[in-house]
């Protein structure tokens, strides 16, 4: 599925990231403004730690990391891993873009795995974010979780989401 797994997105596609797509993820991600918002990325980002990324997502899952592009230039990156996440470059962000994303993949996720529910979240404070995935229909949990931020090189609020395949259906 790795090489060959493409969705296309109206004006974006979905697919594998890969070595190529190393020195755009590192510009995209060395930036403190986006990478603030992840969990387990560090600030400053290096091409060592995107071909970790790699190494990890040829041991997990390739729905783990795909590039988000359009025409030929890698914008962020989203996965379901099992959780939904994502990220985009600040030149992109505004756009409508994440949105347009994450609903192709949830889409394509709810069609083709064998899934009743997706989770995700978001730190406290990043509204975007949680734009995002209210839009999607993601609804709060109530379970607010502290995890370590390595960027921020600190425990944050991580506040959970969920979205049913019901939940979903009904509102497309």
């Amino acid at each position: 599925m790795a090489d060959k797994f493409v969705i296309r997105a109206g004006r974006l596609t979905l697919r594998p990231l890969g070595a190529a797509d190393g020195e755009q993820v590192v510009d995209l991600l060395n930036d403190y403004e986006v990478s603030r918002w992840l969990t387990v990325v560090p600030h400053p980002y290096r091409l060592s730690d995107f071909n970790g990324f790699l190494t990890h997502l040829a041991d997990t899952s390739p729905l783990g990391g795909l590039a988000i592009e359009q025409n030929g230039q890698v914008m962020g990156v989203i996965g379901l891993d099992p959780t939904l996440g994502y990220w985009l470059g600040r030149v992109h962000q505004g756009r409508g873009v994440m949105t347009e994303a994450a609903t192709a993949l949830v889409d394509w996720a709810f069609e083709n795995l064998e899934i009743d529910r997706i989770g995700s979240g978001y730190f406290r404070g990043n509204a975007a974010s949680r734009a995002v995935l209210t839009k999607l229909g993601f609804r709060e949990t109530g379970v607010i979780e502290r995890v370590n931020c390595v960027a921020q090189g600190t425990v944050v609020e991580l506040i959970k989401l969920d979205l049913s395949r019901d939940g979903w259906q009904r509102s497309q």
